[in-house]
């Protein structure tokens, strides 16, 4: 059975994968060696993809996967 995960808790977990993410992307795009440009190019993508996220889970309650990305849905009993 899946421990049932509060608002807060999930809302803190998606800003910090947010937080991470930012991270990653502010150093790639700091980065000048050779393939650079597509590394960044992925981190930000990621990024917008997490601040998605994380603006899902604060406006609506929504939760996400962590591995996949995609969205929980909730299970009608």
């Amino acid at each position: 059975m899946a421990k049932k995960v509060s608002y807060l808790d999930n809302l803190a977990k998606e800003v910090g994968q947010t937080a991470s993410a930012w991270k990653k992307a502010f150093n790639q795009s700091a980065d000048i060696t050779p393939g650079a440009n597509a590394r960044a190019r992925a981190a930000n993508k990621n990024y917008d993809a997490q601040k998605g996220q994380v603006f899902g889970a604060l406006l609506q309650g929504r939760r996400y996967d962590d591995k996949t990305g995609k969205q929980i849905k909730a299970k009608n009993k």
